[in-house]
């Protein structure tokens, strides 16, 4: 009997332990697949701002140049040179009058972005994500040098650890708005999940969510082609039991740091080197999955190589390091969150 005692006791620590772990596992991927979304979205409207100031589609608004400088056309008395007299002089011609705003211009890209991560939580987790991309570009919005962008995706990532397999379809939408060297974006992110268990008595599970991220930069430039971005921003998110079912819990985070690029030539090709820091802070999280003291960094090495006028492709290398503390057992110590990944992108504009 106390032989009998002791496995039952035994088989509902393990039910128990079962329970506890593989559903923070499944969390760990559905974070980390929406982790690096948001980081592809970051890509592409980084991408876009990046390309609008190198292109300088729109001119400041001004007299009518054609393809000289002043001094050429507009101080030169092409009759006087030739000393004789100008026919023309009593006409009473003068300069063209200054031109107002050009009408608006229209720039399209579709992009094409993969990324594989490996993320350690307590478990091994590795997620393998594709995501594709359309965004429009209206440039001279208010004046004739700033834009307006909208992006939308749609992605999906499968992920896998000991026992648990992962899938999460994602869409997302984003605005941004540059003006000069200032620029911020708005995004809107809904994915849902499905995770499965390789282990008896776990039955499948269904969750989703939703996610709203603000940032704002200023880009400052330097002397040779080299400029500096500072970033502030804020995310906050809500998760759901199946599909945006009952609510599970919420988040909120902000986060803070810097950019830093140039551009070169290569081959004959112009390539973008950029370096990035963010760090953040979970300032409020609820639900059973809820974390307290939640801070971090993320950083990423990025190359951007710009083919022709109209593609360009990159590739990047990132990380995210974080300490957690569980929210609703401050025993629990504190564990250690970390992903590693690469992610290649391309991107066609016309």
């Amino acid at each position: 009997m106390r032989s009998f005692k002791f496995s039952v006791g035994l088989l509902s620590a393990a039910a128990i332990s079962a329970m506890m772990v593989q559903p923070a596992a499944a969390q760990s991927g559905a974070d980390v697949q929406k982790e690096i979304i948001g980081n592809v979205i970051q890509n592409i409207v980084q991408t876009v701002r990046d390309e609008v100031s190198r292109r300088r589609v729109v001119p400041p608004a001004g007299t009518l140049r054609f393809s000289g400088e002043s001094s050429d056309f507009d101080g030169r008395d092409l009759f006087a040179q030739r000393k004789i007299s100008n026919p023309f002089g009593a006409l009473g011609y003068a300069k063209a009058p200054a031109l107002v705003a050009a009408t608006p211009s229209w720039l399209y890209g579709a992009n094409l972005v993969g990324s594989v991560d490996h993320a350690s939580a307590g478990v091994n987790v590795n997620v393998e994500t594709v995501v594709g991309a359309f965004d429009i570009t209206k440039i001279g919005v208010f004046g004739a040098t700033d834009a307006l962008t909208f992006i939308g995706t749609g992605g999906h990532s499968w992920s896998n650890s000991a026992g648990m397999d992962g899938s999460m379809p994602s869409t997302s939408a984003t605005v941004s708005y540059l003006n000069g060297g200032f620029s911020a974006d708005a995004s809107v992110l809904l994915s849902w999940s499905r995770s499965t268990f390789n282990l008896p008595f776990v039955v499948p599970t269904d969750g989703s969510s939703v996610g709203y991220t603000f940032n704002t930069q200023y880009r400052f430039d330097f002397p040779y082609s080299v400029w500096f971005e500072p970033t502030v921003g804020v995310t906050y998110s809500e998760s759901y039991g199946g599909n945006f079912g009952n609510k599970t819990g919420d988040s909120t985070e902000i986060h803070g740091g810097a950019r830093i690029g140039t551009e070169m030539n290569w081959m004959g090709y112009k390539v973008q080197p950029t370096v990035s820091a963010i760090g953040f802070r979970i300032v409020d999280s609820s639900g059973f999955a809820g974390m307290a003291d939640l801070y971090g960094i993320r950083g990423s090495a990025k190359m951007n190589v710009i083919w022709t006028q109209n593609f360009s492709s990159y590739l990047e290398v990132h990380g995210t390091a974080m300490s957690q503390q569980v929210a609703f057992n401050p025993l629990i110590p504190s564990s250690a969150f970390q992903t590693i990944g690469a992610q290649a992108g391309l991107r066609y504009t016309w």
